[in-house]
């Protein structure tokens, strides 16, 4: 196993996924997604997913996102801030399933509510308005961009090696780059986490 991607939320909790890690074991439903409360406390809030990935929260910090890669849904759960329970489970978007798309990985919110999320396998970033339509995107020169993060109005991107590059040499001389893009508006403020 090895963990995969985490987020604080407002009260400074520590929320990760992990997954079996690929080069080790094939990857099944053993995942879990923990939170890390500032008590000490370990918390398995959600078992037997198999890649868990964005995690992030609405600006009334009363709804929790989070990513499932496989199914190419974004889930929302009701959250409670103050004991960071989460409840009432619904599709929240639908990535499309067809080769060019690829799979929602992680994301980053921006202070309109739209989530930026980037599409591993697709070469881009989606933008998803808050009523879960597709409003833009930015293209990018390799397959795999794994998460934008923002700084500011500008989104970073990250994005893992080409592991096809005999297949896709012009993907493999950019993957495991960063990129940087303004995008005219700034990210939700991020939290500090409160570690015991």
């Amino acid at each position: 196993m090895r963990s995969n991607d985490g987020a604080v939320d407002s009260a400074g909790r520590f929320w990760l996924g992990t997954m079996n890690d690929p080069e080790e074991a094939e990857v099944t439903n053993e995942g879990v997604l923990f939170r890390l409360d500032t008590d000490g406390s370990f918390h398995r809030m959600l078992e037997e997913v198999s890649i868990p990935n964005g995690i992030s929260w609405n600006e009334k910090d009363d709804t929790m996102y989070w990513t499932d890669t496989p199914t190419n849904n974004v889930y929302a759960f009701d959250f409670d801030s103050k004991t960071g329970n989460i409840s009432n489970q619904r599709l929240f978007y639908h990535h499309p399933d067809d080769e060019t798309s690829g799979s929602p990985d992680g994301h980053a919110r921006d202070v309109e509510g739209n989530t930026w999320h980037a599409c591993y396998g697709g070469s881009k970033v989606v933008k998803i308005s808050p009523e879960a339509k597709l409003v833009g995107e930015i293209l990018l020169p390799t397959r795999n961009p794994t998460c934008p993060v923002f700084v500011g109005t500008e989104l970073f991107i990250t994005s893992a090696q080409e592991v096809e590059a005999d297949k896709y040499p012009e993907s493999a001389k950019f993957g495991g780059c960063v990129f940087r893009v303004d995008v005219g508006i700034e990210g939700m403020p991020k939290h500090k986490a409160r570690i015991p």
